[in-house]
């Protein structure tokens, strides 16, 4: 069964130390303005969290990686805790993790249907190579 339980468990713990790394950045003395954070935050926490998000983007645990990617539109915007969520994506100008992941997944899909050459192409799957049906299609 492919769930990615481990695969996300250990995303969010990276998650969490780049987080640290992030809060030391916006924490500091000098201070680090909203684009130096935006930056950093895609270059280093959005990168790592969304790396092959397609093909896990649609498991039961992909909750883990939001909880720290909400952290980090947190950390940029300078928000409080108490902030209602719909907010963190307007003010770190940062789209959802969500949205982002869907729309990494419909770039795969139509690279795919681009290619028609390709083994994956569902038009040249041979009947004998039919996969089971997906609870969750795309």
């Amino acid at each position: 069964m492919l769930s990615y339980r481990e695969h996300l468990t250990q995303t969010a713990g990276k998650l969490k130390n780049l987080n640290n790394l992030l809060m030391k950045l916006a924490g500091s003395t000098w201070g680090a303005s909203a684009n130096t954070l935006q930056s950093s935050a895609l270059a280093l926490c959005y990168s790592a969290a969304e790396y092959c998000a397609p093909v896990w983007s649609r498991s039961a645990h992909t909750s883990q990686v939001d909880v720290h990617l909400n952290s980090t539109m947190r950390l940029i915007s300078g928000t409080l805790r108490s902030t209602s969520l719909p907010w963190f994506p307007v003010l770190s100008n940062i789209e959802p993790p969500a949205l982002r992941k869907n729309t990494a997944t419909d770039k795969l899909v139509e690279k795919v249907i681009k290619h028609d050459c390709w083994p994956i192409h569902p038009d040249i799957l041979h009947p004998s190579l039919l996969r089971l049906t997906y609870r969750k299609p795309l």
